[in-house]
């Protein structure tokens, strides 16, 4: 479906597309002047607000609420010429926050081979084969991935002679689905110099070699996969951009405007190109991801700051995932894909320099930065918890929790945050840190999760319900494009537990729809420090979604097939379809 920005184009076709949803304003073939108010009426409006939980109409003046109630009171305020949108009473919701996503990234895999779907070996030789026979001529390299074997019929690991024959001499280099392991060919084993003699594994990383022969089996795990990503050459400006756009729709499609994206600078030279070109689309709050956090710093400090893109915080990786059996854990995996009884996973990188992390993440919190740590095994959380309790409490002594522009600090942010420790959980909130979590990764990990470290060790996996009922601010996201971008598979599954292969998976830990929804807004907005975003209240920006079922009363089952009808940005249009009564 195709997507439509705030541009003057919009603004030409705006009538156009509302003539389904509009009731009065102006003749067929007008072009809506953004200095109109919006009239909303009709609705079912969840606010994400505590003042005003629920209404039934909202005003739209210059991007955004100012009022948000009773229909009667809305039609008094709004102005004479109001543009008056009938919502048919649908359920609106403020736009969905993605806390924690990869736009560029996402963007550029929809142009790549995606094995996602692949359901057994045979289906995914045969994907690799055709797409290797389809490249463009010229394109050296085939890229993709996000394949996964663990619901397969066998799930046994892929390795290189299942590819080699279907891709020759082209180099393949394809992500596993959580991006911490890779298929790779022999063709791109030979650029990167992997052979039988070496090298040895990098930090945070592993070569998989066959035990007899020592030779590459063609998997690499975390920092090995840059071995053979280091000779990809890099994509192009115009690649870069039209990958943006291809995000930036496909986001804007399933409600979502605003995100919070994990990348390099390249990725924010890409966002703030198309700011100043007002063809952003979604708004971006990115933490950056780059390998020596304090000399970025004076280059963060004089980037882009507004309220459609901003640099907020920087990322680092403690360990990797429980897919790749290299998220760390306390004690070892009950299963490995290598028969390793003893693993425990892979600190990266980051990690294995525990005091000049620890000296990064101080200097960018006293900043007025918020450090963001991917960690997703019980003893990577514990670890990166005690990197936050002593910086929290050496800058608490030091300033009282205000930084240089005399605002509250943000809490520093653990990413994924999927399997704790007990007596982790509490101190989420007490030290504080925020809780960035993924629901949908539930769906996935629940299929093996018990196989890999043992039903005890599950109790407190995606602790949604342990983590709010400490008094942490948790918030959710997809990981998109490791997962689906679509955030009502994540709230189904925060609300069923449901997995993939339709099991149900530590229930005990499945929270309230409304719960979800702001782990999705209000609460992804406050671990930004976004005032004025995720809620429909005065004063904040009129971003909102209507969906086409009533997300708060349907049944369970349903959420997972909500749909987007239509998706505001600042009041504008910027996805809509026709309105089905």
């Amino acid at each position: 479906m195709r997507p439509f920005t705030v541009s003057s184009l919009l603004r030409r076709s705006f009538f156009t597309l509302l003539t389904f949803l509009v009731a009065g304003a102006c003749a067929s073939g007008c072009a809506a002047d953004s200095r109109r108010d919006m009239l909303v009426l009709n609705a079912h409006v969840w606010t994400a607000s505590a003042a005003t939980p629920e209404a039934e109409a909202f005003v739209v003046r210059d991007g955004r609420f100012i009022f948000v109630g009773a229909a009667t009171d809305a039609k008094t305020i709004a102005g004479h010429d109001a543009l008056v949108l009938d919502a048919h009473g649908r359920r609106i919701i403020p736009g969905i926050i993605d806390a924690h996503m990869h736009l560029l990234a996402g963007g550029e895999q929809i142009g790549h081979l995606n094995l996602r779907d692949a359901t057994d070996r045979r289906e995914f030789i045969a994907s690799i084969e055709k797409a290797a026979g389809l490249l463009p001529e010229g394109e050296a390299w085939l890229l993709g991935g996000r394949w996964s074997t663990e619901s397969w019929p066998d799930p046994t690991q892929p390795d290189r002679s299942w590819i080699d024959p279907g891709t020759a001499k082209t180099p393949a280099l394809l992500y596993r689905m959580d991006g911490h392991a890779a298929l790779v060919n022999t063709a791109a084993l030979q650029l990167a110099g992997i052979d039988a003699t070496g090298p040895a594994d990098p930090p945070g990383g592993r070569i998989e070699r066959d035990p007899q022969t020592n030779e590459p089996t063609g998997i690499l795990k975390d920092s090995a996969i840059d071995l053979v990503a280091k000779h990809v050459p890099p994509a192009t400006k115009r690649k870069l951009d039209a990958a943006l756009v291809r995000a930036g729709a496909h986001a804007l499609s399933h409600g979502v405007t605003c995100v919070h994206t994990m990348e390099d600078w390249q990725a924010f030279e890409t966002f703030n190109r198309a700011r100043r070109r007002d063809t952003l689309g979604v708004r971006v709050r990115q933490y950056l991801s780059e390998p020596n956090w304090i000399e970025m710093l004076p280059r963060v400090d004089a980037s882009a700051r507004d309220a459609m893109l901003r640099l907020v915080g920087f990322k680092e990786y403690a360990d990797g995932s429980l897919g790749s059996r290299t998220a760390y854990m306390a004690t070892p995996y009950t299963h490995t894909h290598d028969h390793n009884p003893t693993a425990r996973g892979l600190l990266r990188e980051g990690m294995l320099d525990q005091p000049r992390l620890e000296r990064m993440c101080e200097a960018v919190y006293r900043a007025g930065y918020t450090p963001a740590i991917h960690a997703i095994g019980d003893e990577a959380n514990h670890e990166v918890l005690d990197i936050y309790a002593r910086i929290c409490d050496r800058v608490r002594r030091d300033d009282g929790r205000v930084t240089k522009t005399g605002a509250s600090r943000l809490a520093p942010r653990i990413e994924h945050a999927q399997h704790l420790l007990p007596g982790d959980i509490a101190r989420f909130h007490s030290i504080p840190v925020t809780a960035s979590m993924q629901p949908y990764h539930k769906a996935d990990d629940g299929r093996y999760a018990e196989q890999a470290i043992g039903v005890e060790r599950c109790r407190t996996s995606y602790a949604f319900r342990s983590l709010l009922d400490s008094g942490a601010l948790v918030c959710f996201g997809s990981d998109w494009p490791v997962v689906s971008l679509n955030p009502f598979l994540g709230i189904a599954t925060a609300v069923t537990g449901k997995t993939l292969d339709g099991r149900t998976f530590v229930p005990e830990q499945n929270i309230a729809v409304e719960e979800a929804l702001l782990a999705y807004t209000a609460h992804a907005a406050e671990a930004a420090g976004d005032h004025f975003l995720g809620r429909i209240e005065k004063g904040c920006y009129a971003d909102f979604v209507i969906l086409d079922r009533d997300i708060l009363t349907i049944p369970p089952s349903q959420i997972a097939d909500t749909r987007v009808v239509a998706t505001y940005v600042n009041g504008d249009l910027s996805f809509g379809s026709t309105v089905a009564n």
